[in-house]
């Protein structure tokens, strides 16, 4: 038997700590990329659905990459630039540019509803953003989203009905 312990040094850097039966422990630096995952409640059961969140996050999640140069690039900072969810479903955006980016719902800095379905907030170099598309009212949508850093840089996910 044995137990891991992680504790966090600086953004990013992660010291590992195995302790064996014997007593003796294992120790080492990892860099791991920071996930940040919105929480949300369970409408029906009023609970927090952190469990649900992270089994999604394993399980049935889209991939999205910000481009390097992203700031340039527009409509093709996100690849792909649009991705197709069913609800319920989680996307992972994940920062491959070398320039802090967000992502975040709306279809720039002036429409009214910005940020009303998830924010990222800035994200660094290798750090990823997740959020779980379980709004049924988006059904059957186009939900644009965008960084607020560059707000040229566009994307779209459509929430299948089924």
């Amino acid at each position: 038997m044995f137990i891991v312990q992680k504790t966090m040094i600086t953004p990013g850097l992660v010291l590992v700590t195995i302790v064996l039966l014997t007593g003796m422990s294992l120790t080492s630096l990892t860099e791991e990329p920071i996930v940040r995952a919105q929480n949300y409640s369970d409408d029906e059961t009023g609970s927090n659905g952190l469990n649900s969140q992270a089994q999604n996050l394993t399980m049935n999640t889209a991939e999205v990459t910000i481009a390097k140069g992203a700031a340039a690039l527009g409509n093709k900072a996100f690849s792909p630039d649009s991705t197709n969810v069913k609800l319920g479903q989680n996307v992972t955006w994940t920062n491959g540019d070398s320039q802090f980016h967000t992502v975040t719902s709306g279809t720039g800095p002036d429409d009214p509803n910005v940020a009303n379905e998830f924010d990222s907030k800035a994200l660094s170099p290798g750090e990823k953003f997740s959020h779980v598309f379980n709004n049924e009212s988006l059904a059957g949508t186009d939900l644009a989203y965008f960084c607020q850093i560059h707000p040229a840089m566009i994307g779209t996910i459509t929430i299948d009905q089924t």
